[in-house]
């Protein structure tokens, strides 16, 4: 949600301090990195719009305060003028951990895995 709408800087806040997201060939490590990571989509959107479709959604216990899941994504994006498609930009899987903090359920790690791509380039802050 929010990628899809604007508040890529926001991405940082389910993380605990030390998490970690590798949506490329950098892993963003801690919050700090997140959050700068997701200023610069706001600030230079590499597209006009975008939407995640999520499905097949897994989460297995590892015990009281720790937990794993998948999910998979579809999802379309459109770059510049061009006009919008039903085709997918990419299809992939969502990686997860979590742990349960004094603040609830947090993200110690996301790690996105592509399965299928349009094969359009953008030049996303990696």
């Amino acid at each position: 949600w929010r990628a899809d709408n604007g508040r890529a800087d926001t991405i940082h806040e389910p993380y605990i301090d030390d998490g970690e997201l590798i949506v490329g060939p950098t892993p963003l490590r801690g919050r700090e990195a997140i959050l700068e990571w997701g200023r610069q989509l706001v600030a230079n959107a590499p597209r006009r719009s975008i939407r995640h479709v999520c499905g097949n959604m897994r989460f297995v216990s590892d015990g009281p305060d720790a937990a794993e899941g998948t999910t998979i994504l579809t999802v379309f994006m459109v770059a510049g003028s061009e006009p919008a498609s039903t085709q997918p930009f990419s299809v992939g899987e969502d990686h997860d951990r979590f742990v349960r903090t004094e603040q609830g359920w947090r993200f110690v790690s996301r790690r996105w895995v592509e399965l299928f791509a349009r094969g359009d380039v953008l030049n996303l802050p990696l």
